[in-house]
């Protein structure tokens, strides 16, 4: 700046800058608030997710044909996915637990209505059958061979839903989420004891009413050794989640639960920005009723098999229409028994 230059006009020029600065400042967290405060948005059904239009109905389908892993699927021309209309503030998303990154053995299927403050989410069976051109075709490999995304089709696939949303959690993790919001009080519905050949697979709950840190929360949801199974497995894990979410907002302050948050997203694999979690923490979590308006079911209408040795469950496409139109539906309009490529193979 010439040094002969009016002391008025350098006071002016930098008034100007101070509030040019100013300025981007405000608009910075201006853009930062509405970034946090703004509804997520929906996901886009992927091209190669529809179903083909000449794909032969699972009761017609040659078991041969879907044999052997390395024969190449065939080269058909496939539909665009039919774009639907979204119901407002309606969204949906899988939840899915590891414990080799490998299998999901835990897969849930969910939506969220915000405008209702409500969430269901429905439990997949492990060993659904899908139409896939592997020996194993069962949903819960679907992430070791392909990732989420696979996963998502697959549930596209058997539901007619491409969550917007994948939260993937491996065990080990699992353990340190428990930690970080320091364990949970928790009823054991019976006493849960399994001594495995590997010593960090054991398991040994008392039936009652206790505090579960992480190493104890992980037997928790990992027993299978009722009668029930990997139903009464299920059922364990629905009530533990859902004490999980009740004292992340009985007991926390917003800022805590946030920061809680932030930490937690490092622990599992998702496409959820933290904004994304901070927002249906304050816009659904906080005014939830977690009693009523947090519900767990399981898929209804299923039937079990065997097929080339190994043990599966079937989807009935009526049955699951119906339950998905009736509960988790994001769509304005329902979705038909001829959408679903749902595979019944036995032998």
């Amino acid at each position: 700046m010439n040094k002969h230059e009016n002391p008025r006009n350098r006071s002016a020029f930098r008034r100007k800058a101070l509030i040019a600065v100013l300025l981007m400042v405000v608009a910075f967290c201006g853009y930062t608030i509405w970034d946090t405060l703004s509804a997520p948005e929906f996901a886009q059904v992927p091209d190669s997710t529809a179903k083909s239009p000449d794909k032969e109905s699972s009761s017609t389908i040659d078991p041969d044909s879907l044999e052997d892993p390395t024969v190449p699927p065939a080269d058909e021309e496939e539909d665009k996915p039919v774009e639907r209309e979204r119901r407002e503030g309606v969204y949906t998303f899988v939840l899915a637990g590891t414990n080799d990154d490998y299998n999901t053995d835990t897969i849930m299927l969910g939506q969220v209505d915000t405008e209702k403050d409500t969430a269901t989410l429905v439990s997949i069976p492990r060993d659904t059958m899908v139409d896939v051109n592997v020996k194993i075709k069962k949903i819960n490999n679907a992430y070791g061979r392909a990732g989420m995304d696979e996963l998502r089709r697959l549930l596209h696939e058997v539901t007619g839903i491409y969550p917007d949303y994948y939260c993937l959690v491996n065990m080990e993790d699992f353990i340190e989420i428990v930690d970080v919001i320091g364990g949970v009080e928790f009823d054991v519905p019976y006493n849960m004891y399994h001594e495995d050949a590997d010593e960090k697979f054991n398991i040994n709950l008392k039936k009652g009413y206790q505090m579960l840190d992480g190493k104890k929360a992980i037997q928790l949801v990992r027993y299978r050794g009722t009668s029930a199974s990997d139903y009464g497995r299920m059922e364990v894990q629905r009530d533990f989640l859902k004490a999980v979410g009740k004292k992340m907002v009985g007991e926390f302050s917003i800022d805590q639960a946030s920061g809680m948050i932030e930490v937690i997203s490092k622990s599992i694999e998702t496409n959820m920005p933290v904004k994304d979690m901070i927002w249906f923490f304050l816009n659904v979590a906080t005014t939830m009723d977690f009693d009523t308006g947090l519900v767990f079911e399981v898929m209804p209408g299923t039937t079990v098999g065997k097929y080339n040795g190994g043990d599966y469950v079937y989807l009935d496409p009526q049955s699951t229409v119906d339950y998905i139109n009736e509960k988790i539906n994001p769509y304005t309009t329902d979705i038909s028994v001829d959408e679903l490529n749902i595979l019944h193979l036995e032998n």
